[in-house]
């Protein structure tokens, strides 16, 4: 049986959308109990906007399930005093807090890390707000592609001399969750040490920050703002995608040192090419780069891609078929076991990713994500001791929805 890490740890999560979402998916699918607590007053949005089925409703969102496995949910509405109270209990019987709002959200709930403390001093509270908590643009808000155009990713994409392009995915949504499971691992492993909780802030803006390297380098030292290059690199020449038989085919390719040149003109024919001794250095083919890229497009533009990608790696020289969605699902073998097809018990089949992590070979246990409010009476009374007819009550009242 895959070893569950995590069992035994509790979060309350509070998160929504995808960044504080994904984060505790990575938690739920390592063996921890999320709690996610939703309301009718503040449906999540992730739920109504993205990818549905013909026939849509609240549970069956595919971004929302995906980002959602393996945990479970109530409703409670925190607009009330009880809702409060509910949830502060909640919290005294849990390990970890998460939340994914404008800094100051929590704390006008009354739900702040100065008031969960004293209730649990061994509480760790995660906070992933868009911009941080600090700096003049700590109450901004953004979505995704907000975020990766403040943080330079858009900047550096596209092509010279035009417009910012985007990056085809939001980035900050999914490097996010990779930054705070890990710091919320890290807390987890100071207070087994200490027994003190721990406040942890993650910026989604700083995540995808971090996600620069040499371009802040470059900078720092030299003074260069790095430029958008396309599809080039200063490393490598050829270096993109190039076009291959069929329509709306390419390969992706990239030629480093000497040897991968000579090795490249070699599969591609390009014999001429190869022979030119002042195409024999990287400063000599960066001098010739739109010749060479015209004489490679020519020569994989009448190959299959797969083929072509594969002479090129049996020759040693980096190459790869650029696939779509529809490629990587439905025929290639590397995705096998990576996705799982479930029929959802709202009536439409849905496709489950499992994490990119194995355990002695074996993938992480994965199950659908919750109904809304589908744990909410059962947790209710293993949590707190309230029994049925008072759950019927606090539904009557507004407090559970």
């Amino acid at each position: 049986m895959t070893p569950q890490p995590l069992a035994g740890l509790r979060v309350i999560d509070f998160c929504w959308m995808i960044a504080g979402p994904l984060t505790t998916r990575l938690l739920a699918d390592l063996g921890a109990e999320v709690i996610k607590v939703e309301s009718l007053a503040r449906v999540d949005r992730i739920r109504e906007v993205g990818v549905q089925p013909p026939t849509p409703n609240a549970e069956t969102n595919g971004v929302f399930n995906d980002c959602n496995v393996n945990k479970k949910s109530i409703t409670l509405n925190l607009g009330t005093a009880k809702g409060i109270e509910i949830a502060k209990a909640l919290i005294a019987r849990a390990d970890i807090v998460t939340s994914n709002f404008t800094p100051d959200r929590m704390d006008r709930w009354g739900l702040g890390y100065d008031v969960l403390r004293p209730l649990n001093p061994g509480i760790i509270v995660a906070s992933l707000p868009v911009m941080g908590s600090v700096g003049p643009r700590a109450g901004w808000r953004a979505v995704g592609n907000g975020v990766i155009a403040l943080a330079g990713l858009n900047g550096l994409t596209g092509f010279p001399e035009r417009e910012p392009v985007g990056l085809g995915t939001l980035h900050s949504d999914f490097t996010t969750p990779y930054v705070g499971a890990l710091a919320i691992l890290a807390a987890i492993r100071q207070r087994t040490l200490t027994g003190e909780g721990q406040f942890i802030e993650i910026a989604q803006y700083e995540a995808s920050v971090h996600l620069l390297d040499t371009e802040v380098l470059d900078y720092t030292i030299n003074g260069v703002v790095t430029p958008r290059r396309g599809n080039r690199s200063p490393h490598a020449v050829p270096h993109g995608v190039f076009p291959c038989a069929g329509t709306d085919m390419w390969v992706a390719l990239a030629a480093r040192g000497d040897d991968e040149w000579l090795a490249l003109c070699g599969v591609l024919g390009l014999t001429e090419l190869a022979a030119r001794a002042d195409l024999a250095t990287l400063a000599g083919r960066q001098a010739a780069v739109d010749a060479i890229e015209a004489a490679v497009s020519a020569a994989t533009a009448v190959r299959d891609r797969w083929e072509v990608a594969a002479a090129l790696q049996a020759a040693g020289v980096p190459a790869a078929p650029v696939e779509d969605v529809g490629d990587l699902v439905g025929s290639d073998p590397m995705a096998d076991g990576f996705f799982e097809q479930i029929q959802h018990p709202a009536g439409v089949p849905m496709l489950l990713q499992h994490e990119p992590i194995t355990w002695n070979g074996e993938r992480l246990p994965i199950a659908r994500a919750p109904f809304m409010g589908e744990h909410t009476a059962a947790i209710m009374e293993s949590l707190l001791g309230i029994g049925i007819e008072e759950v019927a009550v606090l539904v009557a009242e507004g407090v559970l929805e």
